[in-house]
């Protein structure tokens, strides 16, 4: 009898790690703060907070499904229902990864470490709003309908990109393309990085072009063409750097012209002192260049858990309605 437990025992032993081999991961974060934003007043916000599942299947031969559902969570308020975030099938294996669903395009898949990601009030000192309205989403944009293609590593480069279709749905994130013009490259978006953007030194460019049939973003004017370039170093002594510069071409006035980022934070034991720099240059001579800047500090609770402090300023040729803005931001971040 006891050897017909032991041997029960060693069979499950052995069984478990096959069973459970390819059970999906449940990951997130939960990100509130207290802000408090000119002409805004203070209030608690919450800010990307967000859970989903990941997670592959081995097809063998060195094939593998690969998924990802993952959806924003707003747990400040009630009458709000999950958002789309990235979400995708694919296949890996030797030749690189192949994916299909809403995900990232390329282009905003290549940014540094932004030290301001998903901080305060409606992401006041995320890439985006700190581009200053130029291009479609300051390059910040998660496609739907995207078919996407990741290479392997070579000598440390990477090949990424990825091709965008719409149909007539404008207001539902397609764009506003009509349905005799969808394409697979209704939109395109290429990017090769270098390195590795969390040790060391990280070189990244991409381009997007966006058909000018996507008059949901292109006003049918003209294609988009967007260019980025970021370089990025991180030591071992927890120094980080990066620097991208971001070229948008729309033939839309309010939306063309230069900008540069910058993010210099320097981490030492649980303390992250940290800086954030944007200079928008806009491309018609009826609009008034401006820039924007963000200082925080990060102090790490725990492994998972981190307590933030933040201050953002937007001068009033990026500001709202023409206006100077400031934000102050206390916040606590967990993930797991």
């Amino acid at each position: 009898m006891k050897k017909n437990i032991i041997a029960l025992a060693i069979a499950s032993a052995v069984a478990a790690p096959v069973a459970f081999a390819d059970a999906p991961t449940l990951y997130g974060q939960g990100y509130l703060s207290i802000d408090n934003l000119t002409d805004k007043g203070a209030s608690v916000n919450s800010h990307s907070s967000r859970i989903g599942v990941k997670g592959s299947e081995d097809l063998g031969n060195g094939l593998k499904a690969v998924y990802k559902m993952e959806f924003g969570v707003n747990m400040t308020e009630t009458n709000t229902s999950l958002s789309g975030r990235n979400a995708y099938v694919g296949l890996a294996g030797g030749f690189g990864t192949v994916l299909m669903g809403r995900n990232d395009t390329p282009f905003k898949m290549i940014q540094g470490k932004d030290l301001f990601n998903d901080a305060t009030k409606s992401g006041y000192g995320d890439n985006k709003p700190m581009a200053g309205g130029l291009g479609i989403g300051g390059g910040e944009v998660r496609a739907e309908k995207v078919v996407a293609y990741v290479s392997p590593s070579f000598g440390g480069i990477k090949i990424i990109a990825a091709g965008v279709s719409g149909t007539n749905n404008t207001g539902n994130g397609d764009y506003g393309v009509a349905v005799k013009d969808a394409s697979i490259t209704n939109a395109y978006s290429i990017a090769a990085t270098y390195g590795s953007n969390k040790k060391g030194l990280y070189l990244a460019g991409a381009y997007n072009n966006w058909d000018s049939k996507m008059s949901g973003v292109t006003n049918g004017v003209d294609d988009i063409k967007e260019t980025r370039f970021v370089a990025q170093y991180k030591a071992n002594s927890g120094l980080l750097a990066n620097v991208m510069f971001q070229d948008f071409d729309t033939s839309i006035v309010a939306t063309e012209g230069t900008n540069i980022q910058a993010n210099i934070g320097y981490k030492m034991g649980k303390i992250m002192p940290k800086f954030k720099y944007s200079m928008v240059d806009y491309k018609s001579s009826t609009m008034n260049d401006g820039d924007a800047f963000a200082v925080g500090i990060d102090y790490s609770l725990g492994k998972k858990t981190t307590a933030k402090l933040d201050f953002v300023n937007y001068d009033k040729n990026i500001g709202a309605n023409g206006k100077s803005s400031n934000l102050v931001s206390v916040g606590l971040l967990h993930k797991f």
